[in-house]
């Protein structure tokens, strides 16, 4: 309807997954590397989830047409299928016949074969469940059970689970445990933020063929990102409405008004809430005045009482903590370690990163802005796996190599190694390193010990 109008190519927020239209936030883009990472590193599994309409259909799409020709794939977008039905569809969209194959032995011997005669080719074959979140407790232990289709040298197939969050609780139950401890890769795409959803928008018209100036107002954009929670499917269809009201208006702009209108014309949206910092300043804030009128009227009872107190002991005053440093001029990461704990190294930058979300390049830190510098505890090291199993960082390496010495240390024999993707600028990715498979955070604690006595952790190795 308002394409003559805008002078569009095409409609730019329909809802189906273009991967012409894919905007890569810096969200997107970080999911996009641990998929590609997955499959040119040939890992075994990889999970990555977010909301629903957050674009992960939209990405994998985007992945599929840019593979090599030496990956097959195979993606399944609708989970809900017989064990049987299951491997005869993966079958049949890797291009094999299964003709007069009915049983699941029958299917998983032509899969078998088919693998194994990709492998001779130095073929990957990678399989993709999209909506993995509504795969049945069956299908999932036969996912798993693929993953054991495997040579000496290495998996014959490699599983891509995209899904929405319940994805993540489902992994996380006990009787899954033995597929959790087999992904090597994960990830969580966010909703965008507001800048984001400006730079979206803009995107989606410019790939439409817009060439105009700005159609929707700063306040329109705000609006929008309040009432969608940063999802990109609902902006598609809020903006799309607000731009068929405009057009019916003859109205070039997309004020606050129209946007109001769009809004209202999908009246099951609610506004992001507000923040739960912000919640719980006002719950402080309430308690803070109940409090103080208390304690007013006990002082005020004992004042009238006319009792003699004992003078107040004289507390000796606190010292307050040294603030955190605050970057006056445009450094680097490695500059900020040096300073303050006396080294540099891809581990303490990556503590850095973890503990400082504005930063998002290791070559440049913002200036005028408050920087976090933790301490080195020990305790910063151990965390818990969706299982609630404990599990140990090891340290983070600017390439694969350099994680080798660990993968094949004594102490680390019969855990589980896991590597993570982390990018640390628009150009340079690092690999994050954590062990788990332990049974007590004692045993974890006891092999931390070892491997921080024996230098074999970056954190400590170059401490002066």
């Amino acid at each position: 309807m308002y394409k003559e109008y805008y002078g569009l190519s095409e409609d730019p927020f329909h809802i189906s997954p273009n991967p012409r239209f894919l905007y890569m936030s810096d969200q997107h883009r970080a999911a996009y590397a641990h998929l590609m990472y997955a499959i040119s590193e040939s890992k075994g599994f990889a999970v990555i989830t977010g909301e629903a309409g957050t674009g992960k259909t939209t990405l994998i799409q985007t992945m599929l047409t840019r593979v090599d020709g030496h990956t097959r794939t195979a993606h399944l977008y609708n989970p809900r299928l017989s064990t049987t039905d299951f491997l005869k569809f993966i079958c049949e969209d890797l291009g094999l016949k299964t003709d007069g194959r009915t049983t699941k032995g029958e299917l998983l011997i032509l899969l078998h074969n088919f693998l194994i005669e990709c492998y001779a080719r130095r073929e990957r074959v990678v399989l993709v469940i999209d909506e993995a979140q509504a795969l049945s407790h069956r299908l999932l232990e036969e996912v798993r059970l693929l993953t054991n289709l495997e040579t000496p040298k290495g998996k014959l197939m490699q599983v891509i689970l995209m899904g929405q969050p319940e994805l993540g609780k489902v992994l996380s139950e006990y009787r899954f445990r033995q597929l959790t401890q087999r992904i090597n890769i994960r990830y969580h795409i966010e909703p965008l933020d507001l800048d984001q959803v400006r730079a979206y928008i803009e995107h989606r018209l410019k790939v439409a063929g817009y060439k105009g100036e700005s159609i929707f107002t700063p306040a329109a954009v705000r609006m929008f990102w309040k009432f969608s929670k940063g999802i990109p499917r609902i902006i598609n269809t809020l903006c799309d409405g607000a731009m068929i009201i405009a057009c019916s208006r003859e109205q070039r702009i997309v004020d606050e008004g129209i946007a109001r209108q769009a809004i209202r014309d999908m009246g099951y949206l609610k506004p992001k809430t507000v923040s739960l910092f912000r919640r719980q300043a006002l719950l402080y804030a309430v308690t803070g005045v109940l409090l103080a009128g208390v304690l007013g009227i006990g002082a005020l009872a004992v004042f009238k009482q006319g009792a003699a107190l004992p003078p107040a002991p004289v507390a000796e005053k606190a010292v307050a903590p040294a603030p955190p440093p605050i970057v006056k001029k445009n450094i680097t990461l490695a500059s900020l370690a040096r300073q303050h704990y006396g080294f540099a190294n891809p581990t303490i930058l990556d503590i850095l990163l973890l503990h400082n979300r504005n930063i998002t390049d290791i070559n440049r830190v913002p200036a005028d802005e408050t920087i976090e510098v933790p301490p080195l505890t020990d305790e910063q090291f151990f965390g818990t796996d969706t299982d609630g199993r404990p599990t140990l960082y090891l340290g983070t390496f600017e390439n694969e190599q350099a994680i080798q010495m660990l993968r094949n240390h004594p102490l680390l024999l019969g855990k589980t190694l896991r590597t993570t993707l982390r990018e640390v600028s628009s150009d340079t990715h690092w690999y994050s390193l954590t062990a788990a498979g332990f049974k007590t955070k004692q045993d974890a604690e006891k092999v931390f010990r070892s491997l921080k006595e024996k230098g074999a952790l970056p954190a400590f190795a170059a401490q002066p």
